[in-house]
């Protein structure tokens, strides 16, 4: 898989945790050094369990001893594994079924782009899969439904249609290696989906990651707050910002894992391991929180 180089069974975090604190425009090659991270220290995170989350992009993993850049892809590779359990333990079933259909139309969308050499999301699907979907997974903002639900069918297909045209460039860049041009190709899939009513970069992101994750991570708060350095915000330069750290962290897994560019871990696989820590850890700190409060009672009682 290419990647693209464009500006109620409680599951613990311990062994992340514990090994973490232990220890624009051109597609990059596997064989670039590695560059210092840029993960933001600060002694304050306004989402819970983001300092997990920075832990794990904290861990060596291309410039270590053997063992332990193999226990640090382990515990990339076991947070990445619990995403469906987190899903379900955000949101039960409803948003279960809500990223199992998403990925089930982004497979979709593929299908009808290497059969007709075109593709498009309908705004059925934008209305009913993607937005109940990132509304689900983190802040529901339904001031926005007015605005979205104004959009026009034709309005949805011409504006995905010109999206999914610049991330199949996107993929064709890294594969070729240069494309001949300045264009930057994730940028211009962002913004053409930006101009529907409604949809910022994180909506954009929501869509971008389905149907190409090699080239996009979603734009989850935590996420954001994790790996960009400034002040958490959802402007395409942030965007992009982001989205860049997601792709040099799958470069060093897949090159520290012996898969070159090539290999299985994609920017939305980042986001989605980073997301998944952090949920994990805020949801095992609420109930630490809630057992010390029992206590607390009983003790008074």
């Amino acid at each position: 898989m290419t990647i693209n180089r464009r500006s109620s069974k409680r599951i613990s975090t311990t062994s992340l945790q514990t090994s973490a604190g232990s220890s624009n425009d051109k597609p990059q090659r596997a064989t670039k050094k590695q560059k210092p991270s840029t993960t933001k220290k600060k002694s304050h995170w306004s989402r819970p369990g983001v300092e997990a989350a920075a832990r794990l992009v904290s861990l060596p993993i291309s410039s270590s001893s053997s063992s332990s850049v193999d226990n640090n892809i382990k515990s990339w590779n076991t947070a990445l594994s619990h995403y469906e359990s987190m899903i379900k333990a955000k949101g039960n079933t409803k948003l279960y079924n809500l990223d199992q259909e998403r990925r089930l139309i982004a497979q979709q969308w593929r299908e009808d782009y290497i059969q007709n050499e075109e593709c498009n999301m309908t705004k059925d699907q934008l209305l009913n899969v993607i937005i109940p979907w990132k509304f689900g997974k983190g802040k529901p903002r339904n001031a926005l439904k007015p605005l979205l639900q104004s959009n026009k069918e034709g309005d949805v297909v011409k504006a995905s249609m010109l999206a999914f045209n610049f991330a199949e460039s996107s993929i064709a860049d890294n594969t070729n290696n240069e494309d001949g041009s300045d264009v930057n190709h994730v940028q211009e899939a962002i913004k053409a989906l930006c101009q529907l009513s409604g949809v910022g970069p994180a909506t954009a992101s929501a869509v971008l990651s389905a149907y190409c994750p090699q080239s996009f991570a979603f734009m989850d708060d935590e996420v954001i707050e994790c790996l960009y350095e400034a002040k958490r915000g959802y402007t395409l330069k942030i965007y992009l910002a982001v989205n860049d750290r997601c792709v040099d962290i799958a470069e060093e897994l897949n090159g520290a894992s012996g898969g070159g560019s090539s290999g299985g871990w994609t920017p939305a696989d980042v986001a989605k391991a980073l997301w998944t820590v952090a949920t994990m850890s805020a949801r095992n700190d609420e109930r630490e929180a809630r057992s010390r409060r029992h206590s607390d009672d009983a003790t008074l009682t």
